[in-house]
């Protein structure tokens, strides 16, 4: 079993029933400078790998036991973000179309054409990266906003808008001084020193969560 936390790079899991097309296509990647680690059964994948090391899954399409589909179904259900590349053949095309739909980043023919095959890995590590970075960013900004109390998230959210703190006060049945106290929470706590700054941070939040949830 492989090591991942002696791993920082990211890795790309070849998964397939098919010991020689395991060897061949670890071969062949590991030459082209990717990292690799080889499961022989979808369980053993599920059973045995570190999904918090980011890259992608090349896998079959049709295997004994939990087959490709099932496994990307069971991906989807455990929140598995691992990029799916499916090897089919011909028979199985209509197959991996649909996986294709069910959020496979594509599905190549066997044998595939090698370059095809790490041009596609690099976009999906590439992918896995960025989407991963988004995450982090999205909850460090997130731990930050739920560092406020209700009321200063209440005060955060009309700053935002432009409303003054005699405007918000009175919205809110607060005393002024309480707003003005409520601000300055919140722009240290968020670590911004105007509302422009806040207006900004709850963008950045908000485009981050959008993205993440096309």
């Amino acid at each position: 079993m492989t090591e991942f936390h002696k791993r920082p790079d990211p890795v790309v899991r070849l998964i397939d029933d098919d010991r020689t097309v395991l060897e061949a296509l670890g071969t062949y990647l590991n030459i082209a400078g990717f990292t690799t680690v080889a499961y022989d059964s979808a369980v053993r994948f599920l059973e045995e790998d570190d999904f918090g090391v980011p890259g992608c899954a090349v896998l079959d399409v049709r295997m004994p036991g939990m087959t490709g589909i099932e496994l990307q179904r069971e991906m989807i259900r455990r929140k598995i973000d691992l990029p799916i590349i499916f090897l089919s053949a011909h028979g199985d095309i209509a197959m991996a179309v649909e996986a294709v739909k069910a959020g496979a980043k594509t599905f190549l023919v066997k044998p595939p054409k090698l370059d095809e095959l790490t041009a596609v890995i690099g976009e999906a590590i590439q992918e896995n990266a960025e989407r991963r970075a988004k995450e982090r960013d999205l909850h460090a900004l997130r731990t930050r906003f739920e560092s406020l109390t209700p009321s200063e998230a209440t005060v955060a959210g009309m700053i935002v808008k432009g409303l003054t703190n005699a405007v918000i006060g009175e919205t809110l049945g607060m005393a002024e001084r309480t707003v003005k106290a409520h601000r300055a929470a919140v722009f240290e706590k968020l670590d911004v020193t105007n509302a422009v700054e806040l207006a900004d941070f709850m963008h950045e939040m908000d485009i981050y969560q959008r993205e993440l949830e096309a």
